[in-house]
């Protein structure tokens, strides 16, 4: 190997490169055969080879880390979208309750009035 720290630069880089969405969904696609190999372990490729069986154990991983965030990333976009729309409600409702306390406070006011009218009827009439 030509290069052994660019090759674990781009290694540990990986994960900001699927984070970034800068892998393609294709890459992952092709490795899947050869993850359900049940040979395909770090065990028993470490015993042909620690490089090669530490390689292995980072494809698993990092497979492991896409299919996480492949899954994950929707429901947070889902998440920060329900909170949009759940902020968006509450300001809305909070006006509504403006509204309401509003209009109750001059209803009050105008029952207070008729009840007022009323008991000077009533006591007009006594």
């Amino acid at each position: 190997m030509a290069n052994p720290q660019g090759f674990l630069d781009l290694l540990n880089s990986f994960k900001g490169l699927i984070d970034e969405e800068k892998i393609a969904a294709s890459s992952f696609k092709y490795i899947r055969p050869t993850l359900a190999d049940p040979t395909f372990t770090k065990d028993q490729i470490m015993g042909k080879s620690s490089a090669a069986g530490g390689l292995c154990d980072w494809i698993i991983n990092i497979t492991a880390y896409y299919d996480v965030v492949v899954t994950v990333e929707p429901k947070k976009l889902a998440v920060a979208e329900a909170k949009a729309q759940l902020a968006a409600a509450n300001e809305k409702k909070a006006v509504v309750d403006a509204l309401v306390a509003d209009l109750n406070a001059k209803l009050q006011v105008l029952l207070d009035a008729y009840q007022k009218a009323m008991d000077e009827k009533n006591n007009a009439m006594a």
